[in-house]
């Protein structure tokens, strides 16, 4: 596993000095996302900020952290009590995105991403490809959504759409400087 997360700060890095030589609308964002779930006495609360770098039009570097809270809620009958678990999770999360479609505000892209799990050594939870949109709303604002998966998930191959992996996020991009 520790090969595998080597392996693709290699590739990250690597992406950033190659694609850094280019000049051509270059920006910063900072942005994430934050949810909440419920479901059969499960609830989630899920907080993803993110921090990326777009080198041009097609090209973007980003690194992202995710926290989890999972409770788990159980009736007991015979006490009339609640029991409730709480775990919490820590993730980093790397990616490279390329858009291969603008029209005008509205842009559509694919991200080779990994997830790493910082509570068990920084263990590979997912590589994969997470297909997505983005609308510009604003100079500064940008509503992107992500809808999908293919790839590694805990040591499985899955590929997947539904609304079991949509996320939505909020970026703020800082103006280039003149």
């Amino acid at each position: 596993m520790k090969h595998q997360l080597k392996s693709l700060v290699i590739v990250i890095g690597v992406a950033a000095l190659v694609l850094g030589t280019q000049k051509v609308n270059a920006q910063w964002y900072v942005g994430g996302g934050l949810g909440y779930s419920e479901q059969n006495a499960t609830s989630l609360l899920h907080f993803s900020p993110e921090v990326g770098y777009s080198f041009n039009p097609h090209w973007t570097v980003g690194l992202g952290t995710s926290f989890q809270r999972i409770d788990r809620t159980v009736y007991n009958n015979v006490q009339e009590t609640y029991i409730i678990s709480r775990s919490d999770y820590w993730f980093l999360n790397p990616y490279v995105r390329f858009t291969f479609l603008n029209i005008d505000k509205l842009s559509f892209f694919v991200d080779a991403a990994g997830s790493f799990d910082a509570n068990h050594g920084f263990d590979v939870n997912y590589l994969g490809f997470r297909p997505g949109l983005s609308y510009q709303l604003t100079d500064h604002f940008t509503a992107v959504a992500q809808i999908g998966f293919i790839g590694s998930y805990n040591h499985n191959f899955r590929a997947e759409m539904g609304l079991n992996t949509l996320e939505f996020s909020l970026y703020y991009q800082f103006k280039k400087r003149k």
